[in-house]
């Protein structure tokens, strides 16, 4: 469920301004000054810059990015020579707490397509790649290439944590001309060693000297590196889909879970699952096809279960540093839905109001659907872009960035109308199955996509409007441009954030699950109304306390899970409970 104040058309308020907090805080030197420092860098391109990464941090003290680019780029005022390599380039740099880059460094490396990204080595501080090249001597630099001559190559970039120095280690390679997928394969480290997924459609001789053939058309792996990179021991994970794309690896308290999209059908072989789409499972003997995601759980490197989500249409996940997250039992999904429906492992059916419209599902750990909420624009594509962040072990931040306005749960959203465009950041806080309002801000002449959010500070990604100058944020002189074609990385702090807090808000309901008897209530304002709703929606039971604290007798209640609303006079709590 989600809670806002009121159904409001956003009004400048100062108070509920980013950049009035930031000001607060600069007319409080005690604030926070040891915690946070902030600072803008500014990055400029030539012609194209194709994508920027979230902000990658070791032990709190360094930050990377990554920025693939087509031509020539500068970082603050300093030129990197032109790009000259029919591939994309990756300009890496390491700034401080500060926002002084300590460290930089170039190399050609593909351009992201799904899934494999910069990744941090936890053991080294440093970075990793997955590449995946054939038939050719691939530079990564002037003093390092790869070389997959008449065969391909897939293995780990490893980047030290100065940015000085670059390995490369070799995970497998075909023979004969054989060409197996790229760009499809991922990697996550810890600290004694990886776990890496691999797609593969011929055979693979690994540097342990095994090797993995596939038994279908496309196989999918799990192998297990040790602390040099050496496979210890490879898993199927999937195979027999047409169609497969990488969308990530989760580690959790309870299992490693990879997210992968599929075409038509898929097997597991570990759990002996063979999963349709949820086209296939609607319409069988249609023959129309879909993509769905699968999910695999693997508990001390065994697969234990695997779990589908429907989605029959486009739907494709978005999101900042993970494609999914993981905290309170839950499981995070910010989503593109196209398809404008979903469903979850019980091929239960949610809709979102309309298509082309981003979204935010959240699953229990079964893959159960639990709530679902789009950002609905007037706009024919959707232009509201979505960030998540964990700003706490248990709460995760929202953020819904715009220059049109939405409507998000009945309630509108609309940027401040001025002579110049404005840009509109609204900001969620997310525990459980709840999606909370927290506050937003509206900022002119620029795009204000934040990159990361907690407590003390933000940072985020600043493009100005064709046509627009601006020179100065919040007492900070912008870093001049070398190329007409700018963004900032600009850091704000922002103790009162914390103030924020929507604790207030959370209703003790207990015992949960509840025998059939008695369930308590106590809330800090009078409860309006109660309904209890069972899976199909249906009211089963409604009561009008008006009270703080009181009790619902659920002993006439059939067992199982149900939805708990909770009215007050301004906004409503959702929770679910179990009877037995």
């Amino acid at each position: 469920m989600v809670y806002n104040p009121k159904t409001r058309t956003q009004k400048r308020n100062p108070l509920m301004g980013l950049f009035v907090l930031v000001l607060i805080y600069l007319l409080t030197p005690n604030l926070g000054k040891a915690q946070c420092q902030q600072y803008n860098l500014n990055i400029s391109y030539d012609k194209q810059m194709m994508h920027v990464t979230p902000e990658l941090t070791h032990n709190g003290a360094f930050t990377y990015k990554g920025v693939w680019y087509k031509d020539s780029i500068a970082i603050d005022q300093k030129k990197y020579t032109q790009n000259t390599s029919p591939e994309y380039k990756c300009l890496i740099f390491k700034y401080n707490n500060a926002g002084d880059i300590v460290a930089q460094i170039d190399l050609i490396l593909p351009f992201p397509f799904t899934n494999p990204n910069l990744r941090i080595d936890p053991s080294t501080g440093g970075l990793v790649y997955v590449l995946t090249v054939y038939n050719k001597i691939y530079k990564l630099s002037n003093t390092l290439s790869v070389d997959a001559t008449n065969k391909s190559v897939t293995g780990i970039v490893l980047i030290d944590s100065n940015l000085s120095g670059v390995q490369f280690v070799k995970i497998g390679e075909t023979t004969n001309k054989q060409r197996i997928r790229e760009g499809e394969n991922d990697i996550y480290c810890t600290k004694t060693g990886a776990t890496m997924l691999m797609i593969v459609d011929k055979p693979v001789y690994l540097n342990n000297g095994d090797s993995i053939k596939p038994s279908s058309v496309v196989d999918i792996y799990s192998l297990q590196l040790d602390n040099k990179f050496n496979v210890t021991k490879t898993n199927l994970l999937a195979q027999k889909s047409s169609f497969v794309r990488t969308y990530g690896m989760l580690n959790t308290p309870h299992g490693f879970y990879y997210f992968i999209k599929y075409f038509a059908n898929i097997t597991v072989p570990s759990t002996k699952q063979t999963y349709s789409n949820a086209l296939k499972k609607l319409l069988p003997g249609s023959g129309f096809d879909g993509y769905d995601f699968l999910v695999i759980k693997e508990v001390n490197n065994r697969v234990e279960s695997s779990y589908t989500i429907g989605c029959p249409s486009t739907v494709e996940p978005i999101g900042m540093t993970s494609r999914l997250f993981y905290a309170n039992e839950r499981f995070y999904f910010p989503h593109n839905n196209a398809g404008q429906n979903m469903y979850d492992n019980k091929m239960r059916q949610f809709s979102t109001s309309m298509p082309e419209r981003n979204a935010l599902a959240i699953f229990d750990t079964a893959f159960r659907l639990t709530n679902l909420k789009a950002f609905d624009d007037k706009s024919e594509y959707t232009s509201v872009r979505t960030g998540f962040f964990a700003s706490s072990p248990n709460e995760f931040t929202l953020t819904a960035s715009t220059d049109s306005a939405f409507t998000f749960n009945g309630s509108s959203y609309t940027p401040q109308k001025k002579v110049n465009p404005t840009f509109m950041n609204v900001i969620y806080s997310v525990k459980g199955d709840s999606i909370y309002y927290k506050w937003s801000q509206n900022t002119e002449n620029y795009k204000c996509l934040f990159s990361d959010l907690t407590g003390q500070s933000a940072t985020f990604n600043l493009f100005a409007y064709p046509g627009k100058t601006v020179t100065s944020i919040n007492n900070m002189s912008l870093k001049t441009a070398v190329y007409k074609q700018n963004m900032w990385i600009v850091k704000v702090c922002i103790p009162e954030l914390a103030r924020h807090e929507i604790e207030s808000h959370l209703i003790a309901l207990y015992p949960n699950p509840v025998n059939q008897g008695v369930l308590h209530f106590e809330a800090t304002q009078p409860i309006q109304t109660i309904l209890v709703m069972n899976m199909q929606g249906q009211i089963v039971i409604e009561q009008t306390p008006k009270a703080i604290r009181t009790t619902l007798n659920t002993e006439k209640l059939p067992a199982g899970n149900y939805f708990v609303l909770t009215q007050f006079a301004d906004y409503t709590s959702t929770q679910k409970i179990i009877v037995y």
